[in-house]
C-alpha cells in the first residue's frame, strides 16, 4: 500500500507505515528543518506548505497520514481553533481526501481537540469526514503512549478513518487506565551519556533536596498541592506580582502592586491558604531553610515553586524524574516521563543521573528505531521530538484500522 505524510515533521508516521512495508509517495511539512531530516532519514525530499500543493498532482495513494497543527487546540495556546490560519489546514486535507479518496485516514492531534469549543471543533471535524463518505469512531479515540508500553504519558486523539464502501470500522475495544502497561525509564536511559545540570537547575536540584531531606527526617508530609515559597511569609514579594515599573512613581507603583496582588490572592487563595497553613505548621523547622534559599542567587523564579507528584514515598531528588516548568519544578516518579513538550528549556531531567534526558533518550520515548539520524542542534531535535507523532502509536492505530489487529498487545 502507499501512503501520503501531510505535516509530516520528522517522520512519525512515515516509520509507522514502513513498519507495515507500506511506501511512502509525498510528504510535506512547513519547517525546513523537519524537512532536512526527513529527507535525510527516508530519502524523500517533503514539499514545503501543503496548501501550495497541487492537489491533482499528488500521485495516487491509499492512505493519508496526517499530525496536523495542535497550536489552534492545545491548552497551551490561545485555543482560537479553526478561527487560527493553522486550524484551517485540517480542510485543506479534507480536500486532497475528497480528490483521491484513500481507502484509509489517520490524523492525529491533541488530547484537547476531543472537548475543544465544548465538543463543537470534534462535531465539525467528525461531520466533515462523513461528507468525505468515510466512517470514523462517534466520539473522540483518546490514546495514551502508556498503553503501549512506552515509558512516557503522551494523551493524544487518533482519529482513525474508512472509506464507507470498505465496510464498517473494527470495534474499538475498552479503552481506560486498564490499558496502561507497567514502564520503567530505565528501558530508556543510556548509562554514560548527556552533561550534568548546572547553573539554575543545579541549584534547584540542591535547595529541593534539601527540603526533601528535612521533611522526611522530620516526618512532615510533602504537600499534594503547588507548593509556592514565595506566598508562605509574603503577598508574592519577588514574584512578577510585584515587579515594579520604572515609569511609574513611587506611589503609582504601589498602588498598582496592591492591586495585583488582591487580584491574584482572589484568583487562588485556596491554594495560597493552604501553602501559609503548610508553613505555619512548620515555621521552626522550615524557616531556615527558607532564608538560607533565598540567599541563593540562582534559586530565583519558577524554580520556587515546586509540584509533587511522586506519591507518599520518601523519595530524594536523585530517585525521581523531574521538569523545569514555568509553573515550577514538577517531581514524578522514574516509571514514565511526563508528555515530551516542544521546548528544549522543559526535558524532563533524570535525578539518578542528574541530567536531562538526551535527545537519543526522547527519540526511544517517541519510539523512534536506534538508526534514526537525529539533528546535530539538541536544540531542534528537542523541539522535534516534542512535536513527533509516537511511532508505536500510530503503528498499532495503523495495524487495528487497516488489518484488523488487535489495537493492544500484551
Amino acid at each position: 500500500m502507499k501512503f501520503i505524510d501531510l505535516c509530516c515533521g520528522i517522520g512519525g508516521f512515515h516509520q509507522a507505515l514502513a513498519n507495515l512495508d507500506m511506501e511512502c509517495v509525498l510528504a510535506s511539512d512547513i519547517k525546513k528543518e523537519c524537512r532536512d531530516n526527513y529527507a535525510l532519514n527516508y530519502n524523500i525530499t517533503p514539499e514545503g506548505d501543503l496548501t501550495q500543493i497541487e492537489v491533482e498532482n499528488i500521485p495516487p495513494f491509499d492512505v493519508l497520514c496526517a499530525g496536523f497543527p495542535c497550536q489552534p487546540f492545545s491548552k497551551a495556546g490561545e485555543q482560537r481553533g479553526f478561527g487560527d490560519s493553522r486550524g484551517n489546514i485540517f480542510f485543506d486535507i479534507c480536500k486532497i481526501a475528497e480528490h483521491h479518496k484513500p481507502k484509509y485516514m489517520i490524523l492525529e492531534n491533541v488530547r484537547n481537540l476531543a472537548s475543544h469549543d465544548k465538543g463543537n471543533t470534534w462535531n465539525i471535524i467528525r461531520g466533515s469526514i462523513d461528507t468525505l463518505g468515510y466512517h470514523t469512531y462517534p466520539q473522540p479515540v483518546i490514546l495514551n503512549t502508556l498503553y503501549f508500553g512506552v515509558p512516557q504519558s503522551r494523551e493524544r486523539v487518533v482519529i482513525m478513518c474508512k472509506r464507507k464502501d470498505l465496510g464498517p470500522l473494527p470495534d474499538l475495544p475498552q479503552i481506560s487506565k486498564r490499558n496502561i502497561r507497567p514502564t520503567d525509564l530505565e528501558s530508556v536511559v543510556e548509562e554514560n551519556a548527556g552533561i550534568a545540570i548546572e547553573g539554575r537547575l543545579r541549584a534547584a536540584e540542591r535547595v529541593w533536596d534539601q527540603f526533601l531531606e528535612l521533611c522526611h527526617a522530620n516526618d512532615i508530609d510533602i504537600p499534594k498541592f503547588p507548593i509556592w515559597t514565595d506566598w508562605w511569609d509574603s503577598d508574592g514579594n519577588g514574584t512578577k506580582v510585584t515587579k515594579r515599573n520604572p515609569k511609574l512613581s513611587d506611589a503609582e507603583n504601589e498602588a498598582v502592586i496592591d492591586t495585583a496582588q488582591r487580584a491574584f490572592y482572589a484568583k487562588y487563595d485556596g491554594w495560597i491558604d493552604k501553602n501559609r497553613a503548610f508553613f505555619n505548621t512548620n515555621r521552626v523547622l522550615l524557616g531556615p531553610w527558607l532564608e538560607q534559599s533565598r540567599g541563593d542567587p540562582l534559586w530565583t523564579g519558577a524554580v520556587r515553586k515546586m509540584e509533587w507528584q511522586a506519591g507518599d514515598a520518601k523519595l530524594r531528588m536523585s530517585q525521581v524524574l523531574w521538569s523545569p516548568r514555568g509553573s515550577g519544578i514538577r517531581i514524578k516518579n522514574t516509571n514514565y516521563a511526563p508528555t515530551l513538550v516542544a521546548m528544549a528549556t522543559m526535558v524532563p531531567i533524570y535525578g539518578p543521573k542528574s541530567r536531562q534526558l538526551t535527545p537519543r533518550e526522547c527519540a526511544r520515548l517517541q519510539s523512534f528505531p536506534e538508526n534514526y539520524i537525529i539533528h546535530p542542534d539538541d536544540k531542534v531535535s528537542y523541539s522535534q521530538f516534542g512535536n513527533a507523532v509516537n511511532v508505536k502509536m500510530i503503528e498499532r492505530s495503523a495495524r487495528f484500522l487497516i488489518r484488523g489487529e488487535p489495537l493492544f498487545v500484551d
